[in-house]
């Protein structure tokens, strides 16, 4: 069974393009071309469609990181 850590890592290798190895906890915004600002409204959008949840819009600022998105949607799940 695949961990949310392997499906994070898989929805945003496949809604920016890049190899799913290339993807880690230290990941974010601005550390490669693709994650951009346009690029960070994809990967969120994606996450919330594929999981079915919703990130309340208060935290949408904070959500940087792999690592700061992991552990919002264990919050929110």
């Amino acid at each position: 069974m695949e961990n949310l850590n392997d499906k994070v890592y898989g929805i945003i290798a496949q809604t920016l393009n890049i190899p799913v190895e290339s993807i880690g906890p230290e990941l974010g915004i601005g550390m490669i071309d693709q994650w951009d600002s346009m690029g960070n409204m994809a990967v969120i959008a994606a996450l919330e469609e594929q999981l079915g949840i919703e990130f309340p819009i208060e935290d949408l600022f904070d959500l940087n990181f792999v690592e700061a998105i992991i552990e919002e949607i264990e919050k929110i799940s």
